[in-house]
């Protein structure tokens, strides 16, 4: 299983530096139509990248266990993936400045929710 962590943090890498690069070179704010699509992308992949390492490498230090055929990394990946989509959700609807800090508790309880329907 130390594949699948190599290939998430190489995700995670790649991404990073493309969203840095989109932040720095191609402005979301000054070129939106253009910008907006690759900014809302790499953000997402960084985030669940990043999410879904730390996530798997934080189960396997706790249980004191070698990964256990995948079980760890699977289940990081899909939380991590739907903390980058909650976070993509709210920077949009910040975007559309329609956000409070209530709206964006609501939409991550929602896919905690989900998690802990999908998660049994």
């Amino acid at each position: 299983m130390t594949s699948a962590l190599t290939v998430i943090a190489l995700a995670f890498f790649l991404s990073a530096s493309s969203l840095l690069v989109v932040l720095y070179r191609v402005s979301p704010l000054t070129a939106p139509e253009f910008a907006l699509p690759f900014f809302f992308i790499s953000i997402f992949i960084c985030l669940s990248a990043s999410v879904a390492f730390v996530l798997s490498v934080t189960k396997t230090l706790l249980t004191h266990q070698p990964f256990l055929s995948g079980t760890y990394v699977s289940s990081s990946l899909r939380q991590g993936v739907f903390v980058a989509l909650a976070t993509c959700i709210v920077i949009f609807l910040g975007l559309l400045q329609i956000v409070n800090w209530w709206i964006a508790l609501l939409v991550y309880a929602v896919f905690a929710l989900i998690e802990m329907a999908v998660g049994r």
